[in-house]
């Protein structure tokens, strides 16, 4: 038996209609890196059997899948993953005839969207993790790159598939089609001009818990506790209103807003990604550079739900996809 090269590796991802029950996958990803795989959890018995030795046994608890699947942020399947951080999605074509905008909320529940995970493991194995979540989805822009993602999934145990894998083409984002925007509140983000950034991180943390119950393998469920969404943004140092807003504590709303410019859908659009934040604030201003580079800061920051606006984070997705 040869051995296998992960580029043979297929990963596909499908929303649920049932939690639980495995579907085919919409689209097969093209990631940069993954590690999906089936986990388990043990316990070493510590009976006493007149012997120093500390256990003589142990036993599987629990059986579950995890791990990681990050790529470039395509504009049709990326939905998934921003489904499965919000939790809601509402879609409808645009006055471009064939153009759908997908705006992305965060549902109000502790069951988000389910998902089937399939992976291809070569001509060795082929696998579902059915009723799989986003624990964690994570967005990186850097001067000069492809922007992309990682998401941290978590799912139930395997099952075996036979789907075969086909692809599509999609239009990505890279780092000169963003542009990161500050306003002193979100009624105001849409007039916003674009600040100096040269780089963002974005990351909606859902703090998962297993609903783990007797009589059971693995968890029944996954569910969400709480979605925090934090990040930090990159400048020159050129000026100290950044520093300035974490230091006096002020408030902003920000949007990121990625557009590609360079591929026309429909008529006269184009593929776009924006996520809005109403209300954000900032922290940990840092200083870096020796004496023979130009300064920059790293300033992080923390989304929060604005009373006034009733939201903390939307997304909305512009492609030529009609529903999620």
């Amino acid at each position: 038996m040869s051995e296998i090269l992960k580029r043979k590796f297929n990963i596909g991802i499908g929303k649920e209609t049932t939690r639980g029950t495995k579907v085919t996958p919409a689209f097969w990803l093209k990631p940069l890196n993954e590690d999906i795989s089936e986990k388990i959890d043990v316990i070493a018995t510590e009976r006493s059997m007149g012997v120093i030795q500390d256990s003589e046994d142990q036993v599987i608890s629990k059986k579950f899948a995890s791990g990681v699947v990050a790529g470039e942020i395509f504009d049709q399947s990326f939905g998934f993953f921003l489904l499965g951080a919000f939790g809601s999605v509402s879609s409808s074509e645009t006055g471009d005839s064939g153009v759908y905008e997908h705006t992305f909320s965060v549902l109000q529940s502790a069951e988000h969207p389910t998902f089937t995970i399939e992976k291809k493991r070569g001509d060795l194995e082929q696998v579902s993790y059915p009723n799989s979540v986003i624990e964690s989805l994570k967005i990186d822009a850097s001067v000069n790159d492809y922007v992309k993602f990682e998401a941290q999934l978590r799912g139930k145990k395997g099952e075996s598939s036979s789907n075969s894998p086909s692809y599509v083409a999609e239009n990505y984002f890279m780092a000169k089609n963003i542009a990161v925007k500050l306003a002193a509140n979100y009624s105001g983000i849409d007039s916003a001009t674009a600040i100096d950034a040269r780089n963002i991180s974005l990351t909606i943390n859902k703090n998962i818990e297993d609903k783990d119950i007797l009589n059971n393998d693995g968890p029944s469920d996954f569910l969400v506790k709480q979605v925090a969404v934090e990040g930090s943004v990159e400048l020159y140092f050129s000026s100290l209103y950044m520093r300035d807003y974490a230091l006096d504590g002020d408030s902003k709303a920000m949007r990121v807003e990625l557009t590609n410019t360079d591929v026309t859908i429909g008529a006269t659009s184009n593929p776009k990604l924006v996520i809005d934040l109403a209300k954000v604030k900032f922290s940990d201003p840092v200083e870096s550079g020796d004496n023979n580079e130009l300064v920059k800061m790293v300033v992080a920051f923390k989304g929060f739900y604005s009373l006034t606006d009733s939201k903390s984070a939307e997304a909305v997705l512009t492609n030529e996809k009609s529903s999620y």
